[in-house]
């Protein structure tokens, strides 16, 4: 909150949760993400890259922030941060109930577009012949 020229006032949770940092690239672009920290600064605090962006205060008061990579040395900053960082990663494995819930939904959907088809064609069949 800003109250007036130059005062600005910063509530932090006394609870002090560390970033945890994660290399995003696609193409051409690669960045660095800081997420799931409680002060509005850590990740400032452990890489210099990130005083060039602002924390964004997201769900639970805690923070995430973004900054893009453009130089070696950043990405090979990131990249530090990140295997240094205490974050268990788990690989995405599709889920079989999730699957077959998806592979019934699809079914009913075909099943009631063959039926609206079919209703369609006797009613013409039926129209015609009259």
């Amino acid at each position: 909150m800003l109250f007036g020229d130059g005062i600005q006032l910063t509530v932090e949770s006394s609870v002090d949760d560390p970033p945890s940092f994660y290399k995003l690239s696609g193409g051409n672009i690669s960045a660095c993400l800081a997420t799931d920290f409680s002060r509005n600064k850590a990740a400032e605090n452990v890489i210099s890259l990130f005083n060039k962006t602002a924390a964004v205060q997201m769900k639970d008061s805690l923070y995430s922030q973004l900054v893009l990579l453009s130089t070696p040395e950043e990405r090979d900053a990131c990249d530090l941060a990140a295997a240094n960082s205490d974050v268990c990663e788990e690989a995405l494995q599709p889920d079989p109930k999730v699957n077959m819930m998806s592979l019934t939904i699809l079914g009913l959907r075909l099943l009631f577009f063959k039926t609206v088809v079919f209703n369609v064609l006797m009613t013409l069949r039926l129209w015609i012949s009259q």
